[in-house]
């Protein structure tokens, strides 16, 4: 029924939404889990054409690939080095019949970024810098892995053919390349999206 009223265009408050998560995971949703209307807005501004696959990077228990799946076009794949994580996401995925949509249990290290045409960011790295705010004690945890993943991302986002988009939301903007140029923002400039104008990478 959720994601029926979300694919309805529905008013649906993240709090209740939220409770098909365990209490543990809505215990920290607000701060690593995107809320429904700019997952909504992310993934409208991605999916500008039907089936365009389109990478969460760091998708924890896919808030923003399922919605997404449910309110566009396109076909939402999320990259979550948690396992546990990821059993969650799939869960909801099989429960709710949602068809365009798929999880990866990997490092971000190990994607190919060219299978991809969007990419949707929300800051996922942050926890190897904030390890009070982490989720949980699965995967290791080091300052020095936020910038590693970072420039990791930059470099394969560099290396996409122009007209490339990706989303971000409450990112320090250190994955983005200078060929990337702001096409537009919103919720006060949290959220911008980007496209690759430039072919040097």
């Amino acid at each position: 029924m959720l994601f029926k009223f979300i694919k309805a265009n529905k008013a649906i408050e993240d709090e209740e939404f939220d409770h098909i998560y365990p209490e543990a995971i809505r215990e920290v949703a607000d701060t690593h889990f995107t809320p429904i209307q700019v997952s909504k807005f992310a993934a409208r501004a991605l999916a500008d054409r039907p089936n365009i696959k389109i990478l969460d990077i760091g998708s924890g228990v896919g808030k923003f690939c399922t919605i997404g799946s449910v309110c566009s076009e396109g076909y939402f794949v999320g990259v979550e080095q948690r396992t546990g994580l990821c059993n969650i996401a799939k869960g909801i995925c099989s429960r709710y019949n949602l068809t365009n949509v798929e999880i990866i249990n990997a490092n971000i290290l190990d994607i190919s970024f060219t299978d991809f045409e969007a990419f949707y960011f929300f800051n996922p790295f942050q926890e190897n810098l904030s390890v009070a705010e982490k989720i949980d004690d699965e995967v290791e945890l080091r300052r020095e892995l936020f910038y590693e993943y970072s420039l990791f991302v930059k470099e394969q986002l560099a290396a996409m053919p122009t007209g490339t988009k990706i989303v971000t939301y409450y990112s320090f903007l250190r994955e983005i390349p200078e060929s990337y140029t702001l096409k537009s923002s919103a919720f006060n400039e949290k959220l911008k999206v980007w496209e690759k104008t430039d072919e040097r990478q």
